[in-house]
């Protein structure tokens, strides 16, 4: 049922885990399915860590750890515009009913995004003002 590049990276994917501290995290789900996309991002606003941890089937697993090496080494705007064909084509052969699996790593990735940039307003209104005298 599933091509033997999707079994290869569902047995060994290189961006399964967490990252503790990181700078965004996006949880998304469909169904039974669920997936959280953690990224850590650099002081040029690029993605220098990207990992992920997911409760799916064999191609929810490899959408993830595909859109994980897709998004990492990018900028957060390079990120958001990776799209499911690019997912698709480096997965391989995925069945069509599997698709939607595409979807949920997108839209982990998207949160994973808007939450860095939520943690990030927050600390600069933390940041004390610079009063002149």
């Amino acid at each position: 049922m599933y091509s033997k590049r999707i079994l290869e990276r569902f047995s060994n994917p290189t961006y399964a885990g967490g990252i503790r501290g990181g700078d965004g995290t996006g949880r998304a789900e469909s169904g039974a399915e669920v997936v959280k996309i953690y990224i850590s991002v650099n002081e040029k606003g690029e993605i220098e860590n990207a990992k992920f941890k997911a409760y799916g089937g064999v191609c929810t697993i490899v959408a993830c750890d595909v859109a994980c090496q897709l998004i990492e080494d990018k900028t957060l705007t390079e990120a958001l515009a990776i799209t499911a064909d690019e997912i698709l084509e480096e997965m391989g052969e995925c069945p069509e009913n599997k698709h939607s699996s595409v979807d949920i790593a997108l839209e982990a990735v998207k949160l994973s995004v808007e939450d860095y940039f939520e943690k990030r307003q927050k600390q600069l209104k933390k940041r004390p003002k610079n009063i002149e005298e």
